[in-house]
């Protein structure tokens, strides 16, 4: 008899109509966003979600719009982290809350930046296919800064 492993969906937040849960697969994480009542779903892979980090400086077409504004002011984390990590990125999202409002807290934990997205980025990311997300994940164009040469400090 074949054993088989049933999938472990944990709960992370809920923004708005957006159900946030960290999904396990068999080949590693992925933050699952459902929406509420329907049958909308999306899975984002970690690197994935490492891409969403630098979304301010390289637009993508389902976040044209960032939202509201004050949500982009200083957040406090509401829950505990979820951990995302693969081969090539990793990432903590928990719900936050700034004034009032709560939103999705997207880290890398690699870099140090992070991005705060409304209930309706959320939503918007619903409808996100994976090609979508490309710009974000090509990081050709970033300009790194040299480490200083330890002999010439």
């Amino acid at each position: 008899m074949r054993a088989t492993t049933a999938a472990v969906d944990t709960p992370v937040a809920r923004v708005g109509h957006v159900e946030v849960s960290r999904f396990e697969t068999a080949t590693g994480p992925r933050l699952r966003l459902k929406k509420t009542g329907g049958k909308a779903e999306a899975y984002l892979d970690p690197l994935e979600l490492e891409g969403l980090t630098r979304v301010r400086y390289k637009p993508i077409r389902v976040l044209r719009t960032k939202g509201d504004p004050s949500l982009r002011k200083t957040a406090s984390a509401a829950g505990s982290a979820a951990r995302l990590q693969n081969e090539f990125a990793l990432v903590s999202v928990t719900e936050a809350k700034t004034d009032g409002e709560t939103g999705l807290l997207v880290t890398d934990m690699n870099a140090g930046q992070s991005v705060l997205l409304s209930a309706g980025e959320l939503e918007a990311l619903l409808d996100a296919r994976h090609m979508d997300f490309a710009p974000l994940i090509d990081t050709s164009d970033l300009i790194s800064l040299p480490e200083p040469d330890i002999d010439q400090v």
